[in-house]
């Protein structure tokens, strides 16, 4: 964990948490260990903010827009419903917080912004997915550095400085929430877990930025 002075006593923070965007991290089920693994790690960490009101911060580009209402049908599994929502990222958001949380959230949007005080953000991203041949966009050079941006940046390292073109040129899909977090600067930061064995950089984190 990185943490500075600035977090102490009488410094307040906004809890933020990185979460993966991926469907793979609902509908795989036991056939994703790593996935498993990812999924436990963000419940655990939502679970400790259980008082909070919640914002979902993920994509809302059209691409991930589905017809039906609150379900994972468009991606494959009709079962597995989550009540509200019509954008992926705000669906496995809506899944990881669990049916007695879901009414907590008061907010949904594309981008961070400053997050509020007194609030839970969570934020769904990917990182690359180029990272393996049988990765979405099979195997991508300068996909592992960008990995490793990306820890360094969840684990609260002052990561190199990247352009969303270089980060979509290194297989992130959607890198405009990621040049956000790095500008966020926060005071407290942990890389909680992370994996690329689907060839898509999932990472589940915990910040915690200057209120």
């Amino acid at each position: 964990m990185t943490e500075t002075a600035a977090s102490g006593p009488g410094n307040p923070t906004s809890p933020v948490i990185v979460v993966p965007a991926s469907p793979a991290l609902v509908l795989s089920g036991d056939a994703d260990p790593a996935g498993v693994r990812l999924r436990t790690a963000a419940e655990r960490i939502l679970s400790r903010h259980g008082d909070l009101p919640v914002h979902l911060v993920g994509s809302r580009d059209p691409r991930w827009w589905t017809s039906h209402r609150g379900s994972f049908a468009a991606w494959g599994d009709a079962t597995v419903n989550v009540g509200e929502g019509n954008h992926l990222a705000e669906l496995v958001q809506r899944f990881l917080l669990g049916p007695d949380n879901r009414e907590r959230v008061v907010d949904v949007r594309g981008e961070l912004g400053h997050p509020d005080a007194g609030v839970l953000t969570v934020v769904a991203v990917d990182g690359s997915a180029g990272l393996t041949e049988r990765a979405p966009l099979a195997l991508i050079d300068g996909a592992e550095s960008v990995d490793a941006w990306c820890r360094a940046l969840l684990a609260g390292g002052p990561p190199a400085a990247m352009t969303s073109d270089e980060l979509r040129e290194a297989g992130i899909i959607e890198p405009d929430l990621w040049i956000e977090l790095a500008d966020a600067r926060p005071v407290r930061a942990e890389l909680v877990a992370a994996d690329t064995t689907t060839g898509v950089g999932r990472y589940v984190a915990e910040w915690g930025i200057g209120a």
